[in-house]
């Protein structure tokens, strides 16, 4: 049984097809009876909904109003149907996730193991961009939930969980500064850093670290593209500011090295897995948000 009566929608069906007659044949009723709905439905609000037009049905100020409420409840109603649905399992679910650059990979991969080993019938979008775009997108409903750095605090936004900061440099293995514990931004003045450019949230905190510290970093390239560092890095002796768990796989198989900053001009980004406060998350978004969380929590984070 339909949530929505159905004189709302034969309301919407003689506004779609902008007669009495060509809505009755859609609906296989009779005109009168469609009629009948409007008039009473007319009399109920205590004004016209349409204007009795030679050659059909038009819609007055007052119909607009009322069906552009009526489609919203529909489709407030087949949301909640796709949602009974997944509880159920009886359909495909889907979500859609935003993720930086420089983790994507690794929780792409982990979400696709999980489906996999469960044979689940959920797709996934994944978006990969920087903070700015992903808390964007994901506060206009265009992605469920999103893992970035430094979101930003507002009160739409919920924080589902969090992984402290890890600053610190990223060098090859056979870097001159590859055996240090820890460094000093003061240690690296002989060297050359490849640094984000101004698209990327970091790159405000790490100038601001530069400035409180009196160092000025030689700078071949800057990028938007944290893969584009960890090449420099590797292939071309250059420095990198990155948090651990953007070098995680690089440090595990011996490609890379991240040394933490002695001293504390860097303060680091903290990674979060956020989520709109005003979207209520599908089954399948929680049950990604779990799975998530967990991801999150096995980044390094010293």
């Amino acid at each position: 049984m339909p949530l929505i009566s159905p004189a709302a929608m034969w309301l919407d069906e003689v506004a779609r097809a902008g007669s009495i007659r060509g809505a009755a044949a859609k609906l296989n009723v009779s005109p009168s009876a469609v009629n009948r709905q409007i008039l009473n439905l007319e009399a109920e609000y205590g004004t016209d909904l349409f204007e009795r037009l030679p050659r059909g049905m038009r819609l007055t100020a007052a119909g607009e109003v009322l069906v552009a409420e009526i489609r919203r409840w529909q489709h407030d109603q087949e949301r909640a149907r796709r949602h009974l649905s997944e509880l159920r399992g009886m359909v495909r679910g889907h979500a859609s996730i935003g993720l930086m650059e420089s983790i994507s990979g690794q929780v792409a991969s982990r979400l696709m193991t999980f489906m996999r080993e469960r044979r689940s019938h959920v797709s996934i979008d994944v978006t990969v961009g920087g903070t700015a775009q992903i808390v964007d997108q994901l506060l206009t409903g265009q992605i469920d939930l999103a893992i970035c750095y430094a979101v930003p605090r507002q009160n739409q936004i919920q924080i589902l969980a969090t992984v402290g900061p890890t600053p610190g440099i990223v060098v090859a293995r056979d870097h001159p500064l590859a055996g240090r514990r820890r460094i000093r931004l003061a240690d690296c003045e002989d060297y050359s850093f490849v640094l984000p450019d101004t698209s990327l949230t970091v790159r405000r905190t790490l100038d601001e670290a530069f400035e409180a510290a009196s160092f000025k970093p030689t700078v071949i390239i800057t990028t938007n593209s944290v893969e584009v560092m960890k090449t420099l890095v590797r292939e071309h002796g250059q420095i990198a500011m990155l948090g651990l768990p953007d070098v995680q796989k690089e440090v595990i198989e011996g490609q890379l090295v991240h040394i933490p900053f002695q001293d504390r001009f860097v303060v680091g980004s903290y990674l979060s897995l956020v989520a709109a406060k005003q979207h209520r998350l599908s089954p399948v978004a929680s049950m990604l948000a779990s799975l998530m969380r967990d991801i999150l929590h096995d980044l390094p984070s010293s």
